[in-house]
């Protein structure tokens, strides 16, 4: 059948009517991509840019120096020393297991404390760092560092440990330091964060009990930047704690010293009185 002028000429008008709708449509839709890709590149660059420094900033606690603890006259009777450490970051590590095997066969690490690092990992928050050992020469710590590659959330740390001149003349006086355990936790009605850090150590005996608070100061803080295996690139922002305060005691060093010469190995007391 042939089709007429008239026909014909209705026909293309409904096809240039189905074109301009369809071309409507996605005009339409290319406009409201367009509304939502400027949505997205300018009203929300900032909350996603937010959440990527999430992604590669970190803050950690600084644990400040702790008090010193003197005699009467000024003699040391408790202070700190450094110490070479290596913490691992779960969250960084990835394989944490894998990672443990490595530092195995890079450090003096026995067996005991390898399966104390996993109860301690098990135990913190993902983003806790956790010590896998301590008081260790440089020569380890450097090891660990040429090695960074292959060991992703783990860095060597410069720490502090409690040292005691005197030894064990004011043992009895002056106490020593341990670190928290669930049962120091389960005592304290609001911790301190800094109580949450592992092998962080506070007062177990004598003075360093009795004045812990005094002794421990307040956190100190820093930001970090770090790659896609949790590696330390570079500080952004530190913001120093609180060094605990000093503290004086009323007895004499040299005193004490005298008298546990002239006990020795007797078990008695000393009393001494000012007679005029």
């Amino acid at each position: 059948m042939k089709r007429t002028p008239r026909d014909q000429a209705e026909s293309e008008r409904r096809i240039t009517r189905r074109g301009l709708i369809l071309g409507g449509a996605q005009l339409g839709f290319m406009g409201i991509l367009a509304l939502r890709m400027r949505q997205l590149q300018l009203e929300q660059a900032s909350t996603f840019r937010l959440l990527a420094e999430e992604n590669r900033i970190n803050v950690r606690l600084l644990p400040p120096p702790r008090g010193r603890i003197f005699d009467r006259n000024g003699t040391v009777l408790a202070d700190n020393e450094p110490l070479y450490r290596i913490v691992i970051v779960r969250e960084d590590a990835g394989d944490v297991e894998a990672v443990l095997g490595r530092l195995a066969r890079l450090l003096p690490l026995e067996p005991e404390e390898i399966e104390r690092v996993r109860s301690e990992i098990a135990r913190r928050s993902p983003f806790v760092p956790v010590t896998v050992a301590e008081r260790l020469h440089w020569e380890d710590v450097a090891e660990v560092a040429v090695n960074a590659p292959a060991l992703p959330g783990v860095n060597p740390e410069v720490g502090l440990s409690r040292h005691y001149p005197l030894g064990e003349d004011f043992a009895h006086v002056v106490g020593y330091v341990g670190p928290v355990s669930d049962y120091d936790l389960s005592r304290i009605e609001d911790p301190d964060p800094l109580l949450q850090i592992p092998r962080y150590q506070i007062g177990k005996n004598g003075v360093e009990a009795k004045l812990e608070t005094v002794l421990r100061g307040r956190a100190g803080s820093r930001r970090i930047e770090v790659n896609a295996v949790g590696r330390v690139m570079r500080e952004l922002d530190r913001q120093p704690g609180q060094p605990g305060a000093d503290v004086e005691l009323t007895v004499d060093a040299a005193l004490q010293n005298f008298v546990q010469a002239r006990l020795g190995q007797e078990s008695a007391a000393a009393v001494v009185m000012d007679t005029a």
